[in-house]
């Protein structure tokens, strides 16, 4: 009776190999566009947010009322006191207090100045929302029409890296910056963030995922 043999040759194995570096090749860029990373959506939902929350502040009239004289600048840059909820706003912290009062938050408000340290646990903010994300808003009074005023947020708390995108040390950040104007225009100039913003290749998945945080707060 003839023996059978089980196994592969060298020969075998190599092609077995080749192809499965073939096909991991081909198949992980699709694959990441089919999960994209959680610091890209949490980036995204943030953003859209930002955009949302300044939008209405802008255009409330009872919180930023048209100025009738020159003492004073349009828009967010009108710093004159405002009773909203039973709480007077007022003076340069009057955008970050009204701000955060309109975010669903799961600490407390301090708007002063704060700074990220990177690499380092945000242990300085203004506050966190409830899906973890934690923001330093601009302490100002928007006395210019020209120049932008920054919002920082690190969208996974107390996880690393805990810094914001470099070529070298941080592919993968999880620090933003999203610019705001005296108008109510919202802007980003970061390279990632204007590739997570901005993408085409994103899939019909993830564009659905961003769609659905975007609608989260609305």
């Amino acid at each position: 009776m003839k023996n059978l043999k089980y196994g592969f040759s060298l020969g075998e194995m190599c092609i077995t190999v080749g192809i499965v570096a073939f096909l991991a090749m081909i198949l992980l860029p699709a694959l990441k566009n089919i999960f994209p990373n959680q610091e890209m959506l949490m980036f995204k939902k943030a953003y859209y947010i930002t955009e949302r929350v300044v939008s209405e502040l802008v255009n409330d009239e009872d919180l930023y009322p048209d100025s009738n004289d020159l003492t004073h600048e349009p828009y967010l840059g009108n710093t004159e006191s405002v009773t909203y909820k039973g709480e007077v706003y007022q003076g340069s912290t009057k955008f970050c207090e009204l701000f955060a009062s309109k975010i669903n938050r799961a600490s407390a408000i301090d708007c002063s100045e704060h700074n990220f340290t990177d690499g380092d646990k945000p242990s300085d903010y203004t506050f966190i929302t409830a899906d973890g994300v934690v923001w330093i808003l601009p302490i100002t009074e928007f006395p210019s029409d020209t120049d932008a005023y920054e919002i920082y947020m690190d969208v996974n708390g107390d996880k690393k890296p805990n810094c914001v995108y470099d070529n070298e040390s941080c592919k993968k950040p999880d620090r933003f910056t999203v610019q705001v104007y005296q108008d109510g225009r919202i802007s980003v100039d970061g390279i990632m963030e204007k590739e997570y913003l901005y993408r085409s290749n994103i899939t019909k998945e993830a564009k659905n995922e961003t769609e659905e945080a975007k609608n989260e707060e609305e």
